[in-house]
């Protein structure tokens, strides 16, 4: 259903559905697995280098500045992140770029067609996360007009390109709003105003938390801007490029800030920004002022080669495979081949290291994931445990987590115990029927603990606990024969 997404047997309308069509895709292409669900968001990430190439060249009319940005963008660790996790941020991220690109170029050559090519890229940015997409958009545009008049007159087709917009951002909506009017109160109430003001859903960290990550999901490129903006603060002025791109980075952090949501990946679409800030300042910084910041990636990168290097020696809660000794000397050897190619240019130095420091993430970041796929819930591990013990014909049980991943590695749907855990607290009041009692079981409530004791075949069943059991639920333990202990989790069976 391409207009009412499920989730776990209960419909969830948290975010527009162009993510999950754009997954859905993927599934047509390659099939319903880990590949196909992610294949897109590679390709998003392509097209978000292209963006911010050509941006970078509309901006400041370099080729080499545009090169480097665009590497440097790709080197943020957060990015990289982005590709790794199916949410919609990436996606998000791949329009509002889009529309930065268009109201440049809109602006520079004066045309039309362009201004239809922003309003539908913010509207599909809409129907992508809702109305966060006109954040920065908007940020940009108000600040970038003050250096870059239009003499474009008012009209039809200004009318038409926001009428374009409304339509295609709105319709969704529009379409379930038509379908039941508390849709309107749910969009507008509990998903734009508590979300921001109210931690509608639990996901509130302090002021700071964007501060802190920030440098640190940005290294090393985002803890050496500081720096690289006070040696060149005279272009800082309020009519200049630099001074937009700064606001339009500032501004929309400070936002995030204060609102009581935050996720690390809903500052996405600033490392954009501040990639392309970064290229331009070390493009026009003399080398000579530049060298404590090319000795701080020249010691970051060291560091973090000597750190896999050393990793596999090093007692942690993570398994690390040998293979980081490789990596680290890999690492090494590359920058060294880096250095000793571009000779006499600092700046080449600093992007090709860190751009190296980017793969070796890539592949490192792999190896932890592959290596430690229990710790990070995958579901993987259940997979085989269920395929080795012919136990594919039992139905799933899984205690007080929200765990979509087994249903989808397993291709079966899934029953949530729901004992106090947060993240069970489904929203049901859309639903037309009590089908999705079935799948969601509140342990609190003893009517429909007694229902789930006496229609339920426990023989057939398996059951996925992560933390234990509550005290009052303990009798689960006793309708199981066997049991399995993983890493993180026991499987009852």
């Amino acid at each position: 259903d391409y207009l009412n997404p499920v989730l776990m047997g209960i419909h969830h309308y948290h975010k527009p559905p162009l993510t999950y069509d754009i997954t859905i895709l993927g599934y047509k292409l390659f099939g319903a697995n880990a590949f196909g669900a992610r294949f897109f968001l590679q390709i998003a990430l392509l097209i978000q280098m292209l963006l911010v190439f050509e941006l970078y060249k509309l901006l400041f009319h370099d080729k080499q500045g545009a090169l480097f940005a665009a590497l440097i963008y790709f080197s943020l660790p957060l990015v990289l992140i982005s590709t790794r996790n199916l949410t919609t941020d990436a996606y998000l991220n791949t329009f509002i770029l889009s529309s930065l690109y268009f109201w440049v170029r809109y602006r520079q050559d004066q045309k039309m067609l362009f201004l239809y090519f922003f309003t539908i890229s913010l509207a599909l940015g809409f129907l992508t996360k809702g109305p966060v997409v006109l954040i920065i958009p908007l940020t940009f545009t108000l600040f970038y007009n003050r250096i870059q008049r239009s003499t474009l007159k008012w009209t039809v087709h200004h009318v038409f390109a926001w009428l374009i917009f409304l339509i295609i951002s709105g319709s969704w909506f529009f379409y379930l709003i038509n379908k039941d009017i508390q849709f309107l109160n749910y969009f507008l109430g509990r998903h734009t105003v508590d979300r921001f003001s109210e931690n509608a859903f639990d996901r509130s960290e302090p002021f700071w938390y964007f501060l802190v990550l920030t440098p640190l999901l940005g290294l090393p490129w985002l803890v050496i801007l500081p720096f690289m903006i006070k040696k060149n603060i005279k272009n800082f002025n309020t009519r200049s490029i630099y001074f937009v791109l700064l606001m339009s980075v500032v501004l929309p952090l400070l936002f995030f800030s204060i609102s009581s949501s935050k996720r690390i990946l809903y500052i996405l679409p600033v490392f954009s920004l501040m990639a392309i800030l970064s290229s331009r300042l070390i493009s026009m910084t003399d080398e000579k002022k530049l060298l404590p910041a090319y000795r701080f990636i020249f010691a970051f990168i060291l560091l973090f080669s000597l750190s896999l290097i050393m990793a596999p020696y090093i007692s942690l809660n993570l398994h690390i495979p040998n293979s980081f000794v490789m990596y680290g000397l890999l690492m090494l050897i590359l920058n060294l081949l880096i250095f000793k190619v571009f000779k006499g240019d600092l700046r080449k130095k600093m992007v090709g290291s860190t751009y190296i420091w980017a793969l070796i993430l890539i592949l490192a970041g792999d190896s932890v994931l592959i290596n430690n796929q229990e710790l990070f819930k995958s579901a993987e591990p259940i997979a085989a445990f269920i395929e080795e013990n012919n136990l594919n014909e039992r139905k799933i049980i899984v205690y007080n987590e929200l765990h979509p991943s087994v249903a989808f590695e397993l291709n079966t749907s899934v029953i949530s115990l729901n004992s106090g855990n947060k993240n069970l607290q489904r929203e049901v009041q859309f639903e037309q029927n009590d089908l999705w009692k079935k799948s969601l079981i509140d342990m609190h409530n003893p009517e429909e603990v007694a229902n789930f004791k006496n229609n339920t075949d426990f023989d057939h069943t398996i059951l996925i606990v992560y933390k234990g059991f509550h005290k009052e639920d303990e009798w689960l333990k006793d309708v199981y024969k066997k049991s399995q202990k993983l890493e993180k989790l026991t499987i009852y069976y």
